[in-house]
């Protein structure tokens, strides 16, 4: 998996290195943190106590003046914590699930005027994603302890919608929400035999919103420069 996740990296750099395509595909790193919770997992559910960061690259593929796609992958860290309470009906439990991502996003870019002048440095993006399982570690002991160690997916699929802003030339933040589409706990485990817990919205499911910095490799600037020179003389 690393070595796969290191050759996508490769592949993006040396595509923005040709002219040729480096005017249509735009590569780049993503890098921030997490916040992440497993819904039904613990007793604080939709708390996102849970903190992790995530990294990657991407490619960008104008479609339009204002459309994109972005292929992506990243490496994420999930899962849930339970903090300890002072009453000691709660005691200290952490689950990390971390996953290699590919998130297929579609960028629309928000163009608005204020006082006669353009505004287009935020976007607003949505698609799926899918997941693979390569960690899973468990810290602290909670009521089903390692029990679960066998009890997870190793596949996810998610749904992804998110916004962003160009904060200077080629450099973007972006907060997102990710929402698995179904449970990552596999139903057939003894430890949820209530059948509530698999009728209820979002039991069982990966949560997470994301807060990232995007730098994406372009040729715009000198681009604009030289339609520039050419426009003045």
């Amino acid at each position: 998996m690393k070595l796969f996740y290191k050759q996508f990296l490769s592949i993006i750099f040396l595509l923005g290195s040709f002219n040729c395509y480096s005017q249509i595909f735009k590569p780049g790193i993503i890098i921030g943190a997490v916040t992440t919770d497993l819904d039904g997992i613990d007793p604080y559910d939709n708390d996102f106590h849970k903190a992790g960061f995530t990294a990657g690259g991407l490619l960008n593929a104008k479609l339009s003046e204002k459309n994109s796609l972005q292929f992506e992958i990243l490496y994420t860290q999930k899962g849930t914590l339970q903090p300890a309470d002072s009453t000691n009906n709660y005691i200290y439990y952490k689950l990390n699930l971390n996953y290699v991502e590919i998130p297929l996003m579609f960028k629309h870019t928000i163009v608005f005027n204020i006082k006669k002048k353009r505004i287009d440095n935020f976007y607003f993006e949505i698609g799926p994603s899918y997941g693979r399982l390569v960690l899973l570690k468990q810290e602290g002991t909670y009521n089903y302890g390692s029990a679960y160690t066998n009890n997870f997916k190793n596949n996810e699929t998610a749904i992804n919608i998110g916004l962003g802003c160009r904060i200077i030339k080629n450099l973007y933040a972006n907060v997102r929400y990710c929402n698995s589409l179904s449970p990552v706990v596999k139903q057939n485990s003894n430890n949820f035999s209530n059948s509530f817990f698999w009728y209820t919205f979002n039991r069982g499911n990966n949560l997470e919103w994301s807060f990232t910095l995007r730098y994406i490799f372009s040729k715009e600037k000198k681009e604009e420069k030289e339609k520039k020179a050419d426009t003045d003389n």
